[in-house]
């Protein structure tokens, strides 16, 4: 199904129904040589999660399109949806246009696979 994002810049292909305007739900990745970055949800799915990065953080010099990593995902208590950990691709890593995070950059995440732990 495409439809235009909320950016404009690119089509929405996903299916499934995302959930937005979670009370401080985060996003935790660890990558090999550097400590664990939290980094917050902006909307999530069964299938998915598209997560907010500052434009100067360090993380975005470590991941590329097409990457595999592990992700726990730490959402609110009474949240019913997807949390724990995950192993997921990196599908894009897009500017944002929209307030509050203008300027941006989101990292959409497919899940591949539930896993026991990081």
């Amino acid at each position: 199904m495409d439809k235009p994002t909320k950016t404009g810049n690119a089509k929405e292909k996903r299916k499934w129904q995302r959930f937005t305007g979670l009370s401080n739900p985060m996003a935790e990745v660890k990558l090999v040589g550097s400590p664990i970055c939290q980094l917050k949800i902006l909307d999530l799915s069964e299938k998915g999660a598209s997560i907010v990065v500052r434009p100067d953080s360090s993380f975005l010099k470590m991941i590329e399109v097409g990457q595999e990593v592990n992700v726990r995902l730490v959402l609110p208590k009474d949240y019913r949806g997807p949390s724990g950990h995950y192993r997921s691709k990196i599908e894009h890593i897009t500017e944002t246009q929209e307030s509050p995070f203008r300027g941006h950059m989101v990292v959409g995440l497919s899940f591949i696979s539930r896993i026991n732990s990081l």
